[in-house]
């Protein structure tokens, strides 16, 4: 069953609290998204044991695979350090092999609601996007967070726009 759901309301107004890694990091998920399913979970956490989260955000004719990854260095550095490595390792255009298929389409730094925020796009076998946005304890930690929302082009910036949402209700404890 397909489900579609219009989202003209703010976020803060249509979403729903979710707390994971032991509590450590919490945040607002729009209400029209939904747990995937068990089967698919497993799937994705045996292929990539830093997916901590898992969801679909079925928004305006589409589905959003939404991620919440953790990942864990043996030194603490800080979220610049992390952000300037993740974006340098994206770009790789080696359309010989699948699992390196992708580009850096944007990345930046700014501000916004007295938040710094860190976030790339980057575009999978030139059809799927996945927008990135980064976070950290303090700025300076052993453990980076990265929130990521799937799209095709045609959504791209209605996934932006629900994922710097949903970036501007993350809280580390």
């Amino acid at each position: 069953m397909i489900i579609v759901v219009s989202c003209n309301k703010n976020i803060t107004e249509n979403a729903k609290l979710i707390s994971i890694d032991n509590n450590k990091f919490e945040f607002e998920l729009p209400k029209y998204s939904r747990d995937i399913t068990e089967e698919f979970k497993s799937t994705t956490h045996e292929t990539n044991d830093i997916i901590i989260f898992t969801a679909l955000c079925d928004t305006i004719n589409e589905r959003n695979l939404f991620l919440v990854s953790k990942y864990i260095e043996d030194y603490k550095w800080t979220i610049d350090e992390a952000f300037a490595v993740s974006v340098e390792t994206s770009t790789n255009n080696n359309l010989g092999n699948l699992l390196d298929n992708f580009q850096l389409v944007d990345y930046k730094t700014y501000e916004l609601q007295g938040k710094t925020f860190r976030y790339k796009i980057s575009k999978h076998y030139n059809s799927v996007y996945s927008i990135m946005f980064y976070f950290m304890k303090n700025d300076y930690s052993n453990e980076l967070y990265e929130i990521k929302m799937t799209a095709d082009k045609k959504g791209l910036s209605r996934a932006l726009y629900l994922t710097e949402k949903v970036a501007l209700s993350v809280k580390i404890k």
